[in-house]
């Protein structure tokens, strides 16, 4: 009996030994359970030598109890399978959650890494590559830092994390310098952008969901720039306010579509040489009581991005075509009114079919509906060509919309039948900040070809007369009126319609008074 202890301690040390080697060599995320872990290998130890030295049978007992809990921790909880991303050989998004979950009251730092388009360039090297590449990407980062944790949270995203404070800006610039050079996989070069947004634990996010979801979003406007940024995004509470502001349009615009108050506005168009109103273009306008009206250029994004432009888009055309089929509005003698389409709109294929029923319903000349396309729609050309026929078949015009706003030029411009150019607001009033040909260049060869010009964001007259010489058509922009609710538009051009009125007739006050 007294060599029993050896005899059990010489079977329990070997396999301690292994399992101190597993937990010093091992490839797992500083969580909870690892401290566990390494807590009961250092007792087990313990107990082992003590029951050695004092030839104590149950301190033995206790330590192969203790070996019995490692070996259970080993073969399951410590699993570092669960917590690794194979290609990369970094933690995987689950790592990075619980991780953040544990510890969700300590301080932390993080840099986020994420390669620009990632969808495109996957697709552009193909898949094997790109895994390849990403591999390479995640041994580049374990061996520059070392003493940090590694994640890969999918979709080309990487993020470098510690709870002890570090230099985040050396760290991003180390990453963007090795990013402008090429990653050999194979005996291939790949070039691959990459974005980074840094963070720490002084923002106010309730959840690690809020974290990735503000990374996720950093990412996204890094994405859409015209021109990457070597600039990483700072993720701090001004950024935070700039997010929750974005989610309260959202929240406003699904209940808006939901319930049907997708409000209309309308802008009036002038004739640019009798300065009468012939026409209007109706906006759409969301309102919400805590931010008021919010404006297209806010919540048109997010209906493309979340799939809900085209329910919005049919509300609007539904709106205006009940607005233009009351007997007092045919009574002002209103040429036509532009409906703005979204290129997302332009994608469906019913797009034609829905129209045309809710302007047959309102009974509504459809030569009333001018429908304003941008160059983003041409993009996709056959689809929208087919769209087009049917519409035209049925009555309805086409305008261009924001000519001179992008890659503008002529020969895409004369595929689909145009009855109407509107030229950008910034590139008219470049013109007038600093005058040059190109405006009236650009107004005589649409004017040569057969198109009507209308010029957006006239501020001034001054404006409209310099626009009216260069032989323009139609003038819209706050010099005549800044975009209105349906009502009062209609006591607008009501207005118009009386003060027309009396410059006819010479007894104005009478003919005022019988309106």
């Amino acid at each position: 009996m007294i060599e029993y202890p050896y005899e059990m301690a010489s079977v329990v040390l070997p396999i301690q030994i292994l399992l101190v080697i597993f937990y010093f060599r091992r490839k797992y995320p500083p969580l909870r359970q690892s401290r566990i872990f390494a807590a009961v290998i250092a007792a087990n130890l313990c107990l082992t030598l003590a029951g050695v030295i004092v030839h104590s049978f149950v301190l033995h007992v206790l330590s192969y109890l203790f070996l019995l809990a490692s070996l259970g921790l080993y073969f399951g909880a410590q699993n570092p399978e669960r917590f690794l991303e194979q290609r990369t050989g970094v933690f995987n998004r689950q790592a990075f959650e619980r991780l953040m979950r544990e510890n969700k009251n300590r301080r932390f730092w993080l840099v986020s890494c994420c390669i620009h388009t990632y969808g495109e360039v996957r697709e552009l090297y193909g898949a094997v590559q790109m895994d390849r590449c990403l591999g390479l990407i995640g041994m580049w980062l374990q061996q520059t830092f070392p003493k940090k944790s590694m994640f890969y949270l999918r979709n080309g995203r990487f993020v470098i994390l510690s709870f002890s404070p570090f230099d985040q800006a050396e760290t991003v610039a180390a990453v963007y310098r090795r990013f402008r050079e090429s990653w050999l996989v194979g005996e291939a070069e790949m070039f691959v952008g990459v974005g980074c947004a840094i963070m720490d634990s002084s923002i106010c996010v309730e959840s690690v969901d809020d974290i990735l979801d503000v990374l996720e979003i950093a990412h996204r406007q890094q994405d859409q720039a015209v021109v990457p940024s070597q600039e990483p995004i700072r993720v701090d509470g001004q950024y935070i306010d700039g997010l929750h502001h974005e989610m309260s349009v959202k929240r406003a615009l699904k209940r808006a579509i939901a319930k049907d108050d997708v409000s209309v506005f309308f802008q009036p168009i002038v004739d640019a040489h009798t300065q009468k109103i012939v026409g209007a273009e109706a906006l759409a306008r969301i309102y919400d009581e805590k931010l008021g009206y919010i404006a297209p250029g806010e919540f048109i994004p997010l209906a493309e991005k979340t799939g809900s432009i085209t329910e919005l888009g049919m509300q609007v055309f539904r709106k205006v075509c009940a607005f233009m089929s009351e007997p007092r509005i045919r009574m002002l003698q209103l040429d036509w009114v532009n409906i703005n389409l979204s290129p997302v709109q332009c994608m469906n294929s019913h797009l034609a079919e829905d129209f045309i029923g809710i302007q047959q319903e309102y009974q509504v000349s459809a030569h009333k509906l001018h429908l304003e396309i941008t160059e983003e729609s041409i993009i996709n050309l056959n689809t929208l060509q087919n769209q087009i026929a049917r519409m035209r078949e049925a009555g309805f015009s086409f305008v261009l919309d924001d000519y001179g706003s992008g890659y503008s030029n002529l020969m895409m411009v004369r595929q689909i039948p145009f009855i109407n150019i509107k030229l950008d607001m910034g590139f008219v009033r470049a013109h007038f900040s600093q005058p040059n040909t190109l405006l009236p260049d650009t107004i005589r060869a649409f004017l040569e070809l057969g198109f009507s010009i209308t010029a957006e964001g006239v501020e001034s007259e001054a404006m409209a007369l310099a626009l009216d010489r260069m032989d323009t058509t139609y003038l819209q922009g706050f010099h005549y009126a800044r975009p209105m609710p349906m009502e009062d538009f209609y006591q607008y051009m009501r207005s118009h319609a009386e003060r027309e009125t009396c410059e006819e007739v010479p007894d104005c006050d009478l003919v005022v008074e019988s309106v």
